[in-house]
């Protein structure tokens, strides 16, 4: 969104609206989704911003499935209350399958799938004429629904201006967190979800005790401290993973931004806007060794106070000059997504370039240098055994990492798992993408070889 906004700004007037930053202490209930709550702001005080700003066109950033009740009630929002203005969504989840997203909502006037910044610049230049003409894009002609050929890749991401960071957002998505914890605790005494959301928001809005939050957290030795920043220092994969859906939207290849380009967005961050921790959060942070100690480096020579965190690490590069470096820059907790303990399932089911012997070195690395270390897994895959499963179990708690997270297979659609699930009629009655999100705790899947209960079993080890 804010990358979005930066590349098109000096050609179009342009206003970035961010619902969930903007009243952040805030949440509410609507009767079409009645089980949802929602943060941020009310759909009158969403609207109010758009008649004052008075757009042709709105676009909306669809990330994941689970936010498919929002964006169909801003769908809704807009028709009714101003129907000439054009729906343009864009994100991981329409770029999954773009003519299903505009054949499901008729609302829809385009989809930019992909990569966004050239395409969305080629629809405003044209005024959202010659359609045909523009890559990218999904759209209506007459009851027909076309959809272009993919854009190219941006090959160097130097070319991109940084972001247009909004200081009041970027602050306010810290302040979420703070909503976050009060939310959690406040579950262990009052469990009705709508009743708790009223008393969140009430304590959310006491300024004093948000700052006495930002106190204590910062307080606490080797965490990620507050305020803190998102960072995408570069784009695509070159893994081939069959459960991932992000090749959709960045392919295949490792493009990355220059040391120098990340550093300069790093100091604006540090220097104009306070911020104490950096996420980095690339699918593959740190695929080229020289750029990440190049990064650190830089960040050491500075001077900057950051704590760091990226959670798409690269395991193949991972060597103690690597980690040393990391951790010099401020990264005290390193999660490696490893997804099995079964080198056979990673190598011919997953395929995913991890090789558990160098995980191991890694870990032992680790543990010397003194940063805490985290290893992730699936369960549930499909083409993987109850016996494969009680591998990952055995390897990670033989390996010896600081903490094991289990996370249950997803199946998020247009991906090589999910297409097989569907030809083999893997999936459960109750399986709906819009319940689906990468921590999600069920599981959709019974193949000849386990049962959902089966894999809920074996996560509960």
């Amino acid at each position: 969104m804010e990358c979005l906004a930066s590349f098109i700004k000096d050609k179009h007037e342009v206003k970035i609206i961010d619902t969930a930053a903007k009243k952040w202490q805030e949440s509410w209930h609507d009767p079409m989704f009645p089980e949802v709550t929602f943060q941020g702001m009310g759909l009158d005080q969403i609207w109010s911003e758009i008649e004052a700003f008075n757009p042709d066109i709105i676009g909306l950033s669809w990330l994941l499935p689970t936010q498919t009740p929002g964006v169909e009630l801003m769908f809704k929002l807009i028709r009714q209350r101003d129907s000439r203005i054009k729906i343009v969504v864009g994100g991981p989840n329409p770029s999954a399958n773009p003519r299903a997203i505009m054949t499901r909502y008729p609302e829809i006037d385009i989809v930019a799938y992909g990569e966004g910044e050239i395409t969305l610049l080629e629809l405003l230049d044209s005024k959202l004429s010659d359609l045909e003409k523009i890559n990218g894009i999904a759209f209506r002609r007459e009851n027909e629904i076309i959809v272009n050929q993919p854009r190219e890749l941006i090959k160097d991401l130097n070319i991109l201006p940084l972001p247009l960071r909004d200081k009041e957002s970027l602050l306010n998505f810290s302040r979420g967190l703070y909503y976050q914890s009060l939310d959690y605790w406040l579950k262990k005494i009052i469990p009705q979800k709508q009743l708790r959301g009223f008393f969140t928001a009430l304590l959310s809005g006491f300024r004093p005790l948000n700052q006495f939050y930002y106190f204590l957290h910062n307080r606490k030795p080797r965490t990620d401290r507050l305020p803190f920043a998102d960072i995408v220092t570069s784009r695509g994969c070159p893994n081939h993973c069959t459960f991932c859906a992000i090749h959709n939207t960045w392919g295949h290849y490792w493009r990355p931004r220059s040391a120098e380009n990340v550093l300069k967005e790093i100091e604006i961050l540090v220097e104009q806007y306070g911020i104490k921790h950096i996420n980095f959060v690339d699918d593959n942070f740190n695929a080229s060794r020289e750029r990440v100690i190049a990064i650190c480096r830089g960040i050491v020579e500075r001077g900057y106070d950051l704590t760091l965190s990226a959670p798409g690490i690269f395991v193949p590069t991972l060597n103690e000059e690597v980690l040393v470096w990391l951790k010099k820059a401020g990264m005290y907790s390193l999660r490696m997504s490893i997804e099995s303990g079964n080198q056979n399932v990673l190598n011919n089911v997953i395929k995913k370039n991890v090789n558990l012997v160098q995980i191991a070195e890694a870990v032992k690395i680790c543990r010397k240098i003194g940063m805490h270390n985290e290893g992730c897994f699936i369960l549930g895959v499909p083409g993987e055994t109850i016996q494969t499963m009680k591998d990952t179990i055995a390897y990670s708690k033989d390996t010896g990492f600081d903490r094991v997270v289990k996370f249950i297979y997803q199946p998020f659609p247009n991906t090589v798992l999910y297409d097989i699930c569907v030809a083999k009629g893997y999936l459960s009655a109750d399986y709906d993408p819009n319940r689906l999100y990468v921590t999600g705790n069920q599981c959709y899947v019974q193949t000849e070889e386990f049962s959902p209960s089966d894999v809920l079993r074996l996560a509960r080890e």
